[in-house]
């Protein structure tokens, strides 16, 4: 814990990071409990109200209150990121370790189908799988962004791999009869810990921007569950009369990625750069 508080002190950049994580999480928990309103809840009669006047950021061209929309939809997109980021950097180390350990024609033969996928845009790619699923919801949304980032998370634990297997505590444990599954998994993960956070972090602040991105292009999660892209997507064309409509969601679109990527960043600096 000490270690961690001194990390703090010496990158506040981090603990910003963390702190705006954290706050959003609260949000994502407590959303049913603190929420004003109902993020169904249409009335007419307050169709695009200004922020105040019992709606602190207004409402948008259906009359539904923002921030609870807000609040509502931050336990959506926060749920999908981090499952998305730990299920492909999960996939990613076990194809990018098996590629670096057994090297040779398997590697080369992996690591050309990672590139193929690495060449297709990744909305592109995302937007065809989606297609393919028949419709988007959160566990379709988790398995098709995680299945598009795998390669590019395969590519880091390769290297990662790489680095490591000609050390010489890997060549130690061949000689003890280790299995390779324990030299790559017992041994040698713990060894890639930083390109790994460092990594996973990042892929959870990409994950943050494609759903809202796909939520943006109409084919992310459907209505009624509020999504952050969707809401700026529903308002654009009142954006003139009702800018707080589309800027309060990219406004918290926008915190929280800026927030995972000073988490990202902080992991940096401490495995990378060694500060």
């Amino acid at each position: 814990m000490k270690n961690i508080l001194k990390q703090f002190r010496k990158h506040p950049i981090g603990a910003i990071g963390f702190a705006v994580l954290i706050f959003w999480i609260f949000i994502a928990i407590f959303s049913p409990l603190i929420s004003p309103y109902s993020f169904t809840e249409i009335s007419i009669e307050v169709q695009l109200q200004g922020p105040g006047n019992g709606h602190l950021l207004g409402t948008d061209m259906m009359g539904r209150d923002i921030l609870s929309r807000i609040f509502e939809g931050s336990r959506s997109i926060i749920l999908i990121s981090l499952f998305t980021s730990i299920i492909s950097t999960t996939l990613g180390i076990l194809v990018g370790f098996t590629a670096g350990y057994i090297g040779g024609r398997i590697d080369e033969l992996i690591m050309r189908i990672m590139d193929i996928f690495m060449a297709i845009p990744l909305l592109i790619l995302a937007m065809v799988a989606l297609a393919v699923a028949d419709g988007a919801n959160a566990p379709v949304l988790v398995l098709v962004i995680a299945l598009v980032f795998t390669p590019r998370t395969a590519r880091v634990a390769r290297s990662a791999m790489l680095t490591q297997k000609s050390l010489e505590y890997v060549d130690a444990a061949r000689i003890r009869g280790e299995s390779h599954f324990f030299i790559m998994f017992v041994e040698i993960l713990p060894n890639t810990l930083g390109p790994i956070l460092v990594e996973g972090s990042a892929r959870f602040a990409y994950a943050t921007m494609t759903v809202a991105s796909l939520g943006f292009l109409g084919v992310g999660l459907q209505p009624p569950t509020p999504d952050w892209g969707r809401m700026v997507l529903e308002n654009k064309q009142v954006m003139m009369m009702a800018p707080w409509a589309v800027l309060f969601p990219a406004l918290a679109l926008a915190s929280l990625v800026i927030g995972i990527s000073f988490i990202s960043d902080f992991f940096e600096k401490i495995y990378y750069r060694g500060d």
